[in-house]
């Protein structure tokens, strides 16, 4: 029953969802547990905010160094909530050129108060998560790969002998990183 939760449900040590969270999707793309659950990413980018006034691309950035490059929550992710959060009168926004500088408000930071014990197990997670493999920022790895493949493909330069070698190779390091 390894990978398994308690209602039989795959979805790893995590349930079925990821650290943060119960939903589908995933940090990488559409595929494996997303990495937050909606209420969690909330109460984390307030807390970001709570730090230093900040602009949406500066948030998302901000969780991608928490997470050594890991994990970066699309632009999809991140606007709409800042405009709940303001919606919500959590946060406030300023024109700053054509980018908003949001700040937290009085009420944001009473929410933050009121969930400071879930905001610090969550970083604490976040912490954890991120320094689970001593450091190393695979991450980074992960996007240099998938640029690299598909600058290829988009170039058309690939013979079909060379494709079929990059499919191996490509095959060769899933079936690898799987038997670790």
């Amino acid at each position: 029953m390894s990978g398994q939760n308690e209602g039989g449900r795959g979805g790893g040590r995590h349930g079925r969802g990821g650290p943060f969270g119960r939903h589908r999707g995933g940090p990488f793309g559409g595929r494996g547990p997303r990495m937050f659950d909606p209420g969690a990413l909330r109460l984390v980018v307030l807390g970001l905010i709570a730090e230093e006034p900040r602009h949406g691309y500066d948030i998302i950035k901000a969780l991608e160094a928490k997470f050594q490059g890991a994990y970066s929550p699309s632009p999809g992710a991140i606007y709409p909530m800042l405009q709940m959060l303001e919606e919500a009168d959590l946060v406030v926004s300023v024109a700053n050129g054509n980018k908003k500088l949001y700040s937290i408000t009085e009420a944001g930071q009473a929410y933050l108060d009121e969930n400071a014990a879930e905001l610090a197990k969550i970083n604490g997670q976040i912490e954890e998560n991120s320094t689970q493999v001593s450091g190393v920022a695979l991450g980074d790895e992960v996007k240099a790969l998938n640029f690299a493949v598909f600058s290829r493909l988009r170039s058309g330069s690939l013979t079909a002998v060379q494709a079929e070698k990059a499919r191996e190779i490509l095959k060769k390091a899933r079936r690898d990183l799987e038997d670790l």
